[in-house]
């Protein structure tokens, strides 16, 4: 990805864990984060004369805020984010003018797939979203298939995207592995995050098992191979001294 453009990407996502995974996430494809807020006002310098992209979290209390981003930057993509459990928040958005509805469980390969199909004009719908409502006849694609035509014109951004290495960890599990190879202990990562720490533990055993390591210094080597974080080096200092604090048994302060 030595000359591609970056495309003006915007997240806003009330859920700390999920917009800091997000930006991770896309930190390092063309569609690195120019901003993220949790309201759309928070925003400064979006351009409103040229297409942009803006990922939005969309719950029970952010009802209008696909309209409102389409009213307020008529040339913008918006892709939609909920969970598995508001999916009428969804269906919602699409209602809205929104681009591409996604459930907050996508993998990051499918995530910058269909950010990638969503800039070149089609629409985007999460396989798990269709029912009789919105499709009757339709068989249920894969997410990363097309479902609507293109448009005659492709964005100027059309291209080859570098997908991360990382598409084996969800979006919650990349953000919450930034802050333990920096060296947080389980509580700092729970207060961090908002999160209960039963629910930090169970996330890393996860990430653990799914890069194969079995401490933070390894967690942080890995993320040094895939060049997952920019500063992983140093990471990786903390990481490996905090290992060596509870190994001669001086635990860091929770």
């Amino acid at each position: 990805m030595s000359n591609q453009r970056g495309v003006p990407t915007f997240i806003l996502q009330s859920d700390d864990l999920l917009r800091e995974g997000l930006r991770l996430i896309l930190s390092k494809t063309p569609f690195r984060p120019q901003a993220c807020a949790i309201e759309l006002d928070d925003l400064a310098k979006v351009p409103s004369d040229k297409p942009v992209v803006f990922i939005v979290g969309v719950g029970q209390k952010q009802t209008t805020i696909c309209s409102r981003i389409r009213a307020q930057y008529p040339l913008a993509l918006i892709v939609a984010v909920a969970n598995e459990d508001n999916p009428n928040c969804l269906t919602n958005a699409l209602d809205d003018g929104a681009n591409a509805a996604l459930f907050s469980s996508v993998t990051p390969n499918a995530l910058v797939n269909s950010l990638r199909v969503v800039a070149n004009g089609q629409l985007v719908i999460d396989a798990r979203l269709w029912s009789s409502e919105i499709q009757p006849e339709a068989v249920q694609p894969k997410l990363e298939e097309q479902v609507s035509p293109p448009l005659q014109a492709a964005m100027p951004w059309a291209g080859e995207i570098e997908v991360p290495a990382t598409k084996q960890l969800s979006t919650r599990e990349i953000a919450i592995l930034e802050r333990i190879v920096r060296g947080d202990s389980n509580k700092h990562v729970a207060r961090y995050f908002k999160i209960a720490e039963p629910t930090v533990k169970a996330h890393i055993r996860t990430i653990f098992r799914k890069i194969g390591a079995v401490n933070r210094t390894q967690a942080a080597t890995w993320a040094l191979n895939h060049r997952l974080f920019e500063d992983a080096p140093e990471l990786i200092q903390h990481s490996a001294s905090r290992e060596n604090r509870l190994r001669n048994g001086t635990p860091s302060a929770a």
